[in-house]
Protein backbone atom coordinates (compact mmCIF):
# COMPACT_ATOMS: atom_id res chain seq x y z
CA UNK A 1 0.00 0.00 0.00
CA UNK A 2 3.11 2.19 0.59
CA UNK A 3 4.05 1.79 -2.60
CA UNK A 4 0.89 3.20 -4.23
CA UNK A 5 1.10 6.00 -2.02
CA UNK A 6 4.39 7.24 -3.19
CA UNK A 7 3.26 6.41 -6.85
CA UNK A 8 -0.03 8.79 -5.84
CA UNK A 9 2.46 11.48 -5.03
CA UNK A 10 4.42 11.62 -7.43
CA UNK A 11 1.28 12.16 -9.75
CA UNK A 12 0.17 14.79 -7.91
CA UNK A 13 3.58 16.72 -8.26
CA UNK A 14 3.07 16.08 -12.10
CA UNK A 15 -0.53 17.67 -11.92
CA UNK A 16 0.13 20.06 -10.15
CA UNK A 17 0.46 22.73 -12.44
CA UNK A 18 -3.29 21.78 -13.78
CA UNK A 19 -4.77 22.02 -10.13
CA UNK A 20 -3.57 25.21 -9.56
CA UNK A 21 -5.14 26.78 -12.56
CA UNK A 22 -8.41 25.55 -11.66
CA UNK A 23 -8.29 27.95 -8.59
CA UNK A 24 -7.98 25.21 -5.85
CA UNK A 25 -4.50 26.24 -4.79
CA UNK A 26 -2.27 29.44 -5.01
CA UNK A 27 0.25 29.07 -7.90
CA UNK A 28 3.82 28.94 -6.62
CA UNK A 29 6.99 29.32 -8.36
CA UNK A 30 9.60 27.44 -6.25
CA UNK A 31 12.53 29.33 -5.65
CA UNK A 32 16.24 26.89 -6.00
CA UNK A 33 16.86 24.49 -3.63
CA UNK A 34 13.03 24.26 -2.39
CA UNK A 35 10.87 21.00 -2.60
CA UNK A 36 7.53 21.42 -3.83
CA UNK A 37 5.34 19.76 -1.08
CA UNK A 38 4.50 16.20 -1.99
CA UNK A 39 0.51 16.67 -2.65
CA UNK A 40 0.36 20.21 -3.67
CA UNK A 41 -1.25 23.46 -1.35
CA UNK A 42 -4.04 24.90 -0.13
CA UNK A 43 -4.75 28.54 0.12
CA UNK A 44 -3.95 30.36 3.44
CA UNK A 45 -5.46 33.58 4.38
CA UNK A 46 -4.96 35.46 6.93
CA UNK A 47 -2.02 37.59 8.48
CA UNK A 48 0.43 35.72 10.43
CA UNK A 49 3.39 36.92 12.63
CA UNK A 50 6.20 34.28 14.08
CA UNK A 51 5.12 32.84 17.63
CA UNK A 52 8.07 31.91 18.38
CA UNK A 53 11.53 32.26 16.75
CA UNK A 54 12.28 29.27 13.94
CA UNK A 55 14.51 28.40 11.10
CA UNK A 56 12.88 28.18 7.24
CA UNK A 57 13.26 24.55 5.77
CA UNK A 58 13.34 23.46 1.95
CA UNK A 59 10.37 20.98 2.01
CA UNK A 60 7.69 20.47 4.88
CA UNK A 61 9.51 17.88 6.69
CA UNK A 62 12.23 18.85 9.54
CA UNK A 63 14.44 16.25 8.40
CA UNK A 64 14.96 17.62 4.71
CA UNK A 65 17.17 20.58 5.86
CA UNK A 66 17.09 24.85 6.51
CA UNK A 67 17.13 27.43 4.48
CA UNK A 68 20.93 28.85 4.73
CA UNK A 69 20.82 32.08 5.99
CA UNK A 70 17.47 31.88 6.83
CA UNK A 71 15.90 32.73 10.28
CA UNK A 72 12.87 34.35 11.84
CA UNK A 73 12.65 36.04 15.24
CA UNK A 74 9.59 35.61 17.81
CA UNK A 75 7.13 38.37 16.46
CA UNK A 76 8.18 39.16 13.29
CA UNK A 77 5.18 39.61 10.84
CA UNK A 78 5.49 36.69 7.69
CA UNK A 79 3.93 36.70 4.21
CA UNK A 80 2.08 33.01 3.99
CA UNK A 81 1.74 32.33 0.53
CA UNK A 82 -0.03 28.65 1.40
CA UNK A 83 -0.11 25.77 3.25
CA UNK A 84 0.80 22.15 2.17
CA UNK A 85 -1.66 19.65 1.42
CA UNK A 86 -2.18 16.84 4.39
CA UNK A 87 1.01 18.80 6.56
CA UNK A 88 0.96 21.41 9.16
CA UNK A 89 3.37 23.40 7.39
CA UNK A 90 3.09 26.86 5.68
CA UNK A 91 5.17 27.85 3.03
CA UNK A 92 6.32 31.64 3.32
CA UNK A 93 7.58 34.50 0.91
CA UNK A 94 8.40 37.84 0.20
CA UNK A 95 6.68 39.41 -2.15
CA UNK A 96 4.66 36.06 -3.68
CA UNK A 97 8.17 34.81 -3.86
CA UNK A 98 8.44 31.42 -1.81
CA UNK A 99 11.32 31.56 0.73
CA UNK A 100 10.85 28.20 2.79
CA UNK A 101 8.72 26.29 5.11
CA UNK A 102 8.03 26.95 8.25
CA UNK A 103 5.59 24.51 10.76
CA UNK A 104 2.28 25.78 11.77
CA UNK A 105 3.02 25.69 14.77
CA UNK A 106 5.65 28.66 14.92
CA UNK A 107 2.92 31.12 13.59
CA UNK A 108 -0.01 32.80 14.56
CA UNK A 109 -2.92 34.79 13.00
CA UNK A 110 -1.93 38.17 13.69
CA UNK A 111 -3.78 40.54 15.92
CA UNK A 112 -5.18 43.65 14.21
Amino acid sequence: MRGITSVLGVLALCFASSAFAQGAAPNLNMGDGLVPAPYGYEAATGKYVTAKATDLYISPYIWAGKVMGAHLIAGQPVEVLAKAKDYDWLIVGKNGMPLGYVPQSALSLAKN
